[in-house]
């Protein structure tokens, strides 16, 4: 069974500096968690010894470990050849750092593009329930195509069976298409993208009366080539009497129906459940980009543990969850004797 000490432990190899030490490390954490208060307040013996450890290892050191986790929890969370539907969005956490420099990006909330945050691109398990699969670090140099489809690789090689990925419309790219598209391997991997209004799609809703697709080529340049690929643009016209402005328009390799345009609002099940993950959220002082993706991570590892508490026990809200688990490692907690009082005479 995977636990968080287990995780802790796996990444840092804390072990070393004794069981009691890491115990209350672990309920710290949580504590920090729970409470979304700053590490360094909580553990403030602790902070130093363990931000050390986390820049000392490498992010590629977390994202294995983490990606171990999800294999082992698959089997438990009864998800292990089961059909799903996966979704893909970028989430951020706001930072007031000075020194964030190219790790952080402005943040994509409308009217709040002067706040720095730190970016990270997340797959996850939308259906039949929100399971957070990888989230890798999205910098200012950092090639978005280039990160969902190291994402899509990893999720290939997990025992699941993919129905539909789920983008926004932030992902309507040529490229990320084209691999999804997989024509030479001819094992595309199917998706439906919301799609921008750009000048081809205005003149498809224009086509358009009710429902309707259509072929869609797109173009864009690689390694100093240029490439072409293909897409269904459908456009659906939900109230074309009353509301005939109103006009959603997707790309997608699967049939087109309006059965699965009403598949995409499960792609909200990702904002829902980072929401929820919000609600563990371990703050930090430091700047250092290892550590705030190791927090992340660690937060993502609390969701996928109280989903396997839900199933194979009982069901408790997410904070009274976390409580338990605080309490449970604070137990395991052997705190010294206090020294005798000392009697003067």
């Amino acid at each position: 069974m995977v636990t968080i000490r287990y995780f802790l432990n796996k990444c840092l190899s804390l072990l070393r500096l004794g069981h009691e030490w890491l115990n209350k490390l672990t309920c710290s954490l949580v504590e920090a968690g729970r409470t979304r208060s700053y590490v360094e307040t909580v553990l403030p013996s602790q902070a130093d010894t363990l931000h050390k450890e986390i820049k000392s290892i490498y992010a590629q050191t977390l994202v294995h470990e983490y990606e171990l986790v999800i294999r082992e929890s698959l089997p438990l969370l009864k998800l292990e050849n089961k059909h799903v539907k996966l979704g893909v969005d970028v989430t951020e956490d706001q930072t007031w750092t000075e020194h964030g420099a190219q790790n952080v990006r402005p943040s994509t909330h409308k009217n709040m593009h002067h706040i720095q945050t730190w970016q990270y691109v997340n797959i996850c398990i939308v259906e039949p329930f929100f399971v957070p699969l990888m989230s890798l670090p999205y910098r200012q140099t950092d090639d978005l195509d280039s990160l969902v489809i190291s994402l899509l690789k990893y999720v290939k090689t997990l025992p699941i069976i993919i129905d539909l990925v789920l983008f926004d419309r932030g992902f309507y790219h040529a490229r990320l298409i084209d691999f999804m598209e997989s024509r030479k391997e001819k094992q595309p991997i199917p998706y439906l993208i919301f799609v921008k209004k750009t000048s081809p799609v205005k003149e498809y809703i224009y086509q358009t009366d009710y429902f309707d697709w259509f072929s869609h080529t797109m173009k864009y340049s690689r390694d100093q080539s240029t490439w072409c690929t293909k897409t269904t643009i459908v456009v659906w016209k939900p109230d074309p009497v009353v509301h005939s402005d109103i006009a959603w328009s997707f790309a997608t390799n699967q049939e087109p129906t309006q059965k699965l345009m009403d598949t995409y609002p499960k792609r909200w099940g990702h904002e829902t459940g980072f929401r929820v993950h919000d609600e563990c959220q371990i703050k930090s002082k430091s700047s250092h980009p290892l550590i705030r993706f190791f927090y992340h991570l660690l937060g993502m590892l609390m969701i996928i543990l109280w989903r396997i508490q839900s199933i194979r026990k009982k069901h408790i809200v997410f904070k009274r969850y976390l409580k338990a688990v605080e309490n449970k490692y604070s137990e395991l907690v052997v705190y010294p004797d206090p020294p005798p009082p000392i009697i003067s005479y």
